[in-house]
């Protein structure tokens, strides 16, 4: 079996369930203090109860398992003991924007809306909303503050093909299923302004650029003209290091000294900018912008639905879908493998995505779907209720996984190093 480090695997994967409440209640106390903070007995009873179902504590009696269980928790604490020391900050608006996200992708993977999900909520768990979101909130702030410590102390690894290869070999009865799985392909087309709107927004930034030749303060123009979130600040986006930003943006700074702006607008994918340096230091180069965004128009955006329409009708195939997407397809992550996504779990596709597949049967395309500035078709090109992980169907993930485990070995390296560094005391008598 893989052996992964249990409190890693429950901090990082968010299920519809609260096993806490479905263990036996039993008298509260403290089962250990890691760095001053309490781990209850509750705790370890609910982790307990989640654990008992998990192939490794089939192996196992329960004094071992509780041992386990103990372990494992004093092991998150003092992994999370590391946040106030590498000064950690988490902001609440990314974690309630994950938690709406989770919430929202939930819903539509079970076909409901969020008001049937909170009357499940409370049948199935007996909680409230605000009770549940909490619970979720907790989780997923836990979650951020591993991934920024593994950010900082482990870093990405990439494993080699070998590496992959070897562990497949070894782990492929013990890798995880998939349930209630479908395999999507899409075919994307961007909606592109005529040349006539680039042309114009064009002329408008020289206009601008003219205005600053002739002395007009440059945060009176960014805070009147640019269309971008900075425009308030005068478009300071502080200093940034090189491969940052679009390549186009970034060469306008070379030729620049201190205080100059350019004398051309440089375009990139979010419009014609004016650039000017406000400063530079060894890690990077600190400018502002003026934005002027290229939005498409009208008709630009009919024309590219009328070539999503007809493709859609003249696809009869999987084959003719993946011929189309590898000719049409804007996304260059998956069009070369003719606009193939692979198999995902309902509940986990992007909740930009779900509800349009889930209506869908297999072999069956979508209606055009517009999604910020591309229409979208889909095809559901197979769906299971259980499948094992294969090397021909799911290699990245299968690699995802290989460099998931050797992170977590990596790290629990020095989640044992770091236990040595904090005061952890077991009062838990078994």
């Amino acid at each position: 079996m893989i052996q992964l480090r249990y409190w890693f695997f429950v901090i990082c994967v968010f299920v519809f369930v609260a096993p806490s409440l479905a263990a036996p209640e039993l008298l509260e106390s403290i089962a250990a203090v890691v760095d001053g903070k309490p781990i209850m007995r509750s705790e370890v009873l609910g982790s307990l109860y989640q654990f008992k179902n998990s192939p490794e504590a089939s192996a196992m009696g329960e004094p071992e398992q509780m041992r386990f269980v103990l372990d494992q928790l004093i092991d998150e604490k003092v992994l999370l003991s590391r946040v106030s020391r590498d000064s950690i900050v988490v902001a609440n608006e990314e974690v309630d924007q994950r938690v709406s996200m989770h919430l929202n992708n939930l819903a539509a993977s079970q076909n409901t809306d969020l008001v049937a999900l909170e009357k499940a909520i409370r049948l199935q768990l007996g909680l409230s909303m605000i009770q549940y979101r909490d619970q979720l909130s907790k989780q997923i702030r836990d979650h951020i503050y591993v991934s920024r410590i593994r950010q900082i102390h482990v870093g990405a690894m990439s494993p080699t093909k070998k590496e992959v290869l070897e562990f497949y070999k070894t782990y492929k009865d013990s890798l995880p299923r998939q349930y209630n799985c479908i395999s999507v392909s899409h075919l994307k087309l961007n909606v592109e302004p005529n040349q006539s709107i680039i042309d114009s927004v064009k002329k408008e930034a020289l206009t601008l650029i003219d205005s600053l030749d002739r002395g007009m303060n440059w945060e009176v123009l960014a805070k009147r003209h640019s269309q971008d979130t900075t425009a308030s600040k005068g478009g300071d986006l502080g200093f940034i290091r090189r491969g940052t930003f679009e390549p186009e943006y970034e060469r306008s700074l070379e030729p620049l000294k201190n205080g100059e702006h350019t004398d051309e607008p440089v375009k990139t994918s979010m419009g014609w900018h004016i650039v000017k340096v406000l400063g530079r230091k060894e890690d990077g180069i600190r400018s502002a912008h003026i934005l002027l965004k290229i939005i498409p128009s009208a008709q630009d955006s009919l024309k590219v639905l009328a070539r999503a329409d007809s493709l859609r009708l003249v696809i009869k195939t999987k084959e003719d879908f993946a011929s189309a997407a590898k000719q049409w397809s804007a996304d260059k992550e998956t069009s070369f493998k003719g606009g193939n996504l692979g198999w995902f779990q309902r509940d986990e596709f992007d909740s930009n995505y779900v509800q349009t597949v889930s209506i869908l049967s297999a072999g069956e395309i979508s209606e055009p779907v517009l999604i910020e500035k591309s229409y979208h078709l889909f095809r559901l090109d197979d769906e299971r209720q259980v499948r094992t992980l294969t090397l021909e169907e799911d290699y990245p993930k299968i690699e995802a996984l290989v460099a998931n485990h050797m992170e977590s070995e990596k790290l629990g390296l020095l989640v044992k190093k770091w236990r040595q560094e904090v005061h952890v005391d077991i009062r838990l008598k078994e």
